[in-house]
């Protein structure tokens, strides 16, 4: 659909584009009390249950959550330099940090692991990750200028190709499946078993 309006241009598109991403938004919204209210719902059982180890975990993502919806609410709203803002940039972000620097670690041991240098394209796909680590750290516009700038090309032409390609086999799938629903082929939705 939103290809199309860049290829077609005429006014009956325009308005079929402007009112599927209003839609969209509708919908986005819904979707968003949906699985907030299915993980409190969720949340709240892990909370109570005393034979849960991690039911403290659980706990505490209630008790995050209520709280930043109470502050961003009735907190004087997000702008910067409010309540909101400042304890998203000084507790969110900082954890945030910590976790992707010691994700960092475990992408490097999967990557030594699972790249074997069997054939060509595995020899580019290695190539392409080790440019890409490299570039995402100050060391690497240090070690030569044009790091940073392929690192830039491969995530800005051949990434986003497969991106589009991966999202536009997505949005079929998800068309199929909804077809297949709302016509009935598909009945394992209504009876909860697999079958």
């Amino acid at each position: 659909m939103s290809f199309t309006f860049y290829y077609v241009p005429h006014q009956m598109v325009q308005d079929v584009w402007d009112k599927s991403v209003e839609w969209s938004m509708i919908i986005a919204g819904g979707a968003m009390a949906v699985g907030a209210i299915s993980m409190i719902r969720t949340y709240i059982h892990k909370s109570f249950n005393r034979t849960n180890p991690n039911r403290y975990y659980s706990m505490l993502t209630l008790i995050s959550l209520t709280a930043m919806t109470v502050i961003g609410l009735f907190g004087g709203g997000i702008e910067p330099g409010s309540l909101f803002d400042t304890i998203f940039t000084s507790v969110l972000s900082p954890l945030e940090s910590t976790m992707f620097s010691l994700l960092a670690f475990y992408i490097s041991s999967a990557a030594f692991r699972s790249f074997r240098l069997k054939s060509f394209s595995a020899g580019l796909l290695l190539a392409a990750a080790l440019l890409v680590m490299i570039a995402q750290i100050p060391l690497g516009e240090v070690i030569s200028p044009w790091i940073p700038k392929a690192k830039d090309w491969l995530l800005n032409y051949p990434n986003v190709a497969a991106q589009r390609a991966i999202m536009i086999g997505i949005a079929i799938g998800g068309v199929s499946t909804a077809l297949k629903i709302i016509l009935g082929i598909d009945k394992s939705v209504f009876s909860g078993s697999g079958k």
